[in-house]
C-alpha cells in the first residue's frame, strides 16, 4: 500500500502543480484582485441570455420555463434548446453556495479553466507524455484565445473541458480494434472490456454538452473508425465508432426530448433556429484565422497585422475567434506537414505514431469546417441547422498542442537516464510556457471592471426603484418590442438588452422573452403596433401595471414615445442614472380604464397570426386573412362572451368557421360585402387563442384574370371591428302554432 502511494505521488503532485499554475495565470490575465464577483464579467449581448438562464435556474430550479419573463403567458425555452445539461447542473450546484446569479456565472466561467487543465493533463499522461510536457500542454490548451473570446457570452462553448477525454476515446478507436469486442484469438465470447465502459461514459457526458461538440465528436469518431478499419483490415473499429456515435445520439435525443414533446403538442416553430445552408459558408473556418495572431496582440506589429486582416477580409465574423496562438500554430503546421511525410505509411501504434492519428483528425477537421468544405455539403444536402463549423477550431487546437507535447516528450526521453532530464524539461517549460501564454492572451481579456460596475449598479438602482412602487408580481411591458431570441440590434440596442430588468428584480414579471413564432410573441407584436391610446387600453385591460422603455432602441432616443406616454398617462417617469431607461407607472391610468368599461368590454382582442397586417379602409382598421388565422383574447377569469366581427370575402362567397379551443362555435356564409359574424366563445383565465378557418382556402389575386392585380398575397376574407361583448341567449316569443313548453331531460323544448 505504501509503495502504491509513492508510485502515484509524482502524478498527483504534477496535477496539483498544473492546477496551481492555472489559477495563478488566470488571476494574472484577468487581474481578479480587481474583480467584484457579484458584478458579471460580461453584461451585454449573448452574455445577458446566459445570465438570465442562470438566474432562471436559481429562481425556478431549471431554465426551460420562467414565469417572470414573456408576460402575459410566461417564457419557454423549448423551441430554443441549448441542450447542455452538464453545464446547467454545475451552475445549479454552484448557485447553492453563491446564491447570486452573477457570482454563479462568474465562478463557473473561472472553474472551466482548472477543469480543462485537469482533463487535458489526465489525457496527456494516459498517453505517456512526460510530466513537464503535460503541464505545458494542458495550460496552453486552457488559455487558448478561444476560451476568453467565447467567454461568458458563449459559456456553452468556452466550457470545453470534455474535449480532451473525447479525443482520448477517438484515439482508442484508432489504436484498439478490440475496444468493444475482444479479438477472436483472445476471447471468443467478445465481452465488453473496461476501456469501452469508460468510452461509453465519456460519450454520454459529451452528449450532455452543447450540440456542436457532440456533432464534431461523432464526425471524428466516424473518421477514426473508417481509418482504423482500413489500416487494421478489421471491421471492429468501424463497429466501435458506430456504437459510440449511437451513445452520443441517444444522449442528445434524451436532452432534446422536452423540446420534441413540446413541439409535438404545440406544433413546430419555424421562426426559431431558422437556418439556411449558405450560413455554413458564412460561419465556416478559415485556415489563416487559425495561424494569424490574436486580435489585440501584446506586440504592436502583430496586433496591427491581425487588425488589418479582420477589417478588410471578407466573411470575418465569429470565426475570428479561432486563433491557435504561436505554439498551437506550430503544432498545426507540423500536423499538416506530417501528412505528406507519412502519406504512404501504415498506421502503427506507439507514442510516435499517435502523430499519425492526430494528423488524420486534424486534416479531417479542416476539410469539414473550411469554407466550401464537407460541412457545407452536409448543410445543403442533409441538415442546415449546424452552421458554425469554425467552432471545431478548439478540437484543432487540442490536436496541435498534442503534437507539440509529443515532440517535446520524445525529446525529453533522450535524457531519460540522465540526471539532467528534469532540469532540461523544466527549462523548456519555463521558456515555452510564458511565451505561449503571453502570445495567446491580451490585455483585452481582462473585463472592464469599473465601467461594468457603474452600468450594472445604475440598472440595479433603477429596477429597485421600480420594485419599491410596484406590487409583487406586477407585469411590466417593455418597449421597443423585440422578438426573442436571435434578433439584430435595434438602433443602438443590442440583442437581449431587455433582460436587464429581470436580472435585477425579484418579484416583477416582464414582457420580454416570449418565444417568437408563438402566441405570446404574436400578441406582444400586435399590441406594440397599436396606436398609443389602444396600446395603453389593451395593456391596462390585460393587467400590466407599468411600461419600461430602453431609449437605445429608438431612432430619436425615445423622445416621441416618452412624450406620448406622459401625455396619455399623466405621470412623470422614473429615469435611470445614465438616462437610458425610463419607467411609467400605470396605476392611476388603470383605475380610470377599469371604471370606464365592464368586465367583458375590458377584454382586449387582437389578431394573433394569419393576417397581412392592418390596412386603413375609410378610417376603419381592416386585416386580410389567410385561410387560417388566430385571435388572442386575455381574460381576467373564466367566462363566456360573444365575439363579434365584420367579414368580407374576396371575390366569391366563402364559409368562415369560428373555433373556441377545439370547439366549432359558428359556421357562417361570408358574401362579397361586409356581414356580421357573431358567436359565443368560452374564455379561460389568461391568454385565449380563438381560431378562424376558411375551408375553401384562399386565392392569389394575380391568378384571377378578371382582377388583373399584381398583388400576389393569398387572401380569403377581410376582417374588421373585432370585439367581445356580454353573451346572452337568444330570447324567442312563441305567440301561436306551438303546444305548451315541455321538459325533456331538464331541457326546455316545444312543438
Amino acid at each position: 500500500m505504501k509503495l502504491q502511494r509513492l508510485k502515484h505521488s509524482p502524478s498527483i503532485f504534477a496535477h496539483l502543480i498544473a492546477i496551481a499554475l492555472c489559477l495563478i495565470i488566470l488571476t494574472w490575465i484577468m487581474k481578479l484582485w480587481c474583480a467584484d464577483l457579484k458584478i458579471p464579467f460580461c453584461y451585454v449581448g449573448d452574455a445577458m441570455l446566459f445570465n438570465a438562464l442562470a438566474k432562471g435556474i436559481i429562481d425556478n430550479g431549471w431554465c426551460l420555463h420562467n414565469p417572470y419573463l414573456g408576460m402575459p403567458i410566461g417564457h419557454d425555452m423549448y423551441d430554443f434548446p441549448l441542450s447542455q445539461p452538464i453545464d446547467f447542473m454545475l451552475i445549479r450546484l454552484i448557485s447553492i453556495f453563491a446564491h447570486d446569479y452573477a457570482m454563479t456565472v462568474n465562478l463557473y466561467f473561472l472553474i472551466t479553466f482548472p477543469l480543462t487543465t485537469l482533463t487535458t493533463m489526465l489525457v496527456f499522461r494516459h498517453f505517456k507524455v512526460s510530466f513537464a510536457a503535460s503541464i505545458l500542454g494542458s495550460l496552453l490548451f486552457s488559455f487558448m484565445p478561444y476560451h476568453f473570446l467565447r467567454g461568458v457570452a458563449h459559456l456553452n462553448l468556452s466550457a470545453y473541458y470534455m474535449i480532451p477525454p473525447m479525443v482520448m476515446v477517438i484515439l482508442w478507436v484508432f489504436v484498439e480494434p478490440s475496444l468493444l469486442f475482444r479479438d477472436k484469438d483472445i476471447d471468443k465470447n467478445r465481452l465488453l472490456n473496461k476501456k469501452f465502459a469508460i468510452s461509453a461514459l465519456i460519450c454520454l457526458l459529451m452528449s450532455f454538452t452543447f450540440i456542436y461538440y457532440p456533432f464534431f465528436s461523432c464526425f471524428l469518431l466516424l473518421i477514426a473508425g473508417m481509418s482504423s478499419c482500413i489500416s487494421h483490415r478489421n471491421k471492429y473499429p468501424l463497429l466501435n465508432s458506430f456504437i459510440l456515435i449511437s451513445i452520443i445520439l441517444v444522449g442528445v435525443l434524451a436532452n432534446m426530448s422536452p423540446t420534441l414533446i413540446y413541439q409535438h403538442e404545440n406544433g413546430k416553430n419555424l421562426q426559431v433556429l431558422d437556418r439556411i445552408p449558405a450560413e455554413s459558408e458564412i460561419f465556416g473556418l478559415k485556415i489563416i484565422q487559425l495561424i494569424k495572431p490574436v486580435d489585440g496582440h501584446r506586440i504592436a506589429s502583430l496586433a496591427k497585422l491581425s487588425d488589418s486582416y479582420s477589417r478588410t477580409a471578407p466573411l470575418v465574423n465569429e470565426n475570428n475567434m479561432a486563433s491557435l496562438g504561436l505554439i498551437g500554430s506550430i503544432g498545426f503546421l507540423i500536423l499538416i506537414s506530417w501528412a505528406f511525410y507519412r502519406i504512404s505509411d501504415k498506421l502503427k501504434y506507439n507514442i510516435h505514431d499517435i502523430l499519425d492519428y492526430l494528423c488524420v483528425l486534424n486534416l479531417s477537421s479542416v476539410l469539414l469546417a473550411t469554407i466550401g468544405g464537407l460541412g457545407t455539403i452536409f448543410a445543403y444536402m442533409i441538415f442546415p441547422k449546424i452552421r458554425c463549423y469554425n467552432r471545431i477550431s478548439i478540437f484543432i487546437a487540442f490536436f496541435s498542442l498534442f503534437a507539440i507535447v509529443l515532440i517535446l516528450s520524445v525529446f525529453a526521453l533522450r535524457f531519460e537516464r540522465s540526471k539532467k532530464s528534469i532540469i532540461v524539461s523544466s527549462i523548456i517549460m519555463c521558456i515555452v510556457l510564458p511565451v505561449g501564454i503571453i502570445d495567446q492572451t491580451t490585455v483585452l481579456f481582462m473585463p472592464p471592471y469599473d465601467s461594468l460596475k457603474e452600468e450594472y449598479m445604475s440598472d440595479k438602482f433603477f429596477v429597485n426603484c421600480i420594485e419599491a412602487i410596484m406590487p409583487n408580481n406586477a407585469m411590466i411591458f417593455q418597449l421597443p418590442y423585440v422578438p426573442f431570441p436571435e434578433y439584430p440590434p435595434i438602433n443602438n440596442m443590442i440583442e437581449f438588452s431587455h433582460l436587464r430588468g429581470y436580472l435585477h428584480s425579484n418579484n416583477l414579471r416582464w414582457s420580454y422573452g416570449a418565444m417568437k413564432g408563438r402566441s405570446g410573441d404574436d400578441w406582444q407584436r400586435a399590441v406594440a403596433g397599436m396606436s398609443m391610446e389602444n396600446m395603453l387600453k389593451t395593456l391596462s385591460q390585460t393587467g400590466f401595471q407599468g411600461i419600461y422603455i430602453d431609449c437605445y432602441g429608438f431612432e430619436d432616443g425615445g423622445a416621441n414615445m416618452i412624450s406620448a406616454l406622459k401625455q396619455n398617462l399623466k405621470v412623470e417617469p422614473l429615469i435611470s442614472d445614465n438616462g437610458r431607461l425610463y419607467f411609467f407607472d400605470m396605476t392611476e391610468f388603470n383605475k380610470k380604464i377599469r371604471a370606464s368599461y365592464s368586465e367583458i368590454d375590458a377584454i382586449p382582442i387582437t389578431f394573433n397570426s394569419g393576417c397581412y397586417g392592418t390596412e386603413d379602409w375609410s378610417g376603419i382598421p381592416t386585416c386580410w386573412m389567410h385561410s387560417d388565422g388566430t385571435l388572442a383574447a386575455f381574460s381576467p377569469r373564466n367566462l363566456t362572451a360573444n365575439i363579434s366581427l365584420n367579414a368580407l370575402s374576396f371575390y366569391r362567397n366563402r364559409t368562415l368557421e369560428v373555433y373556441s379551443g377545439d370547439n366549432l362555435v359558428a359556421r357562417v356564409n361570408v358574401p362579397t360585402s361586409f356581414s356580421n359574424v357573431s358567436a359565443p366563445v368560452t374564455l379561460e383565465e389568461g391568454l385565449n387563442i380563438l381560431r378562424l378557418h376558411v375551408p375553401e382556402g384562399c386565392d392569389k389575386p394575380n391568378e384571377i384574370q378578371e382582377l388583373n392585380s399584381a398583388d400576389n398575397r393569398c387572401l380569403s376574407v377581410a376582417i374588421q371591428n373585432i370585439s367581445l361583448g356580454e353573451w346572452k341567449p337568444y330570447q324567442l316569443n312563441y305567440r301561436q302554432g306551438f303546444y305548451d313548453i315541455e321538459s325533456w331531460s331538464g331541457t326546455c323544448s316545444i312543438y
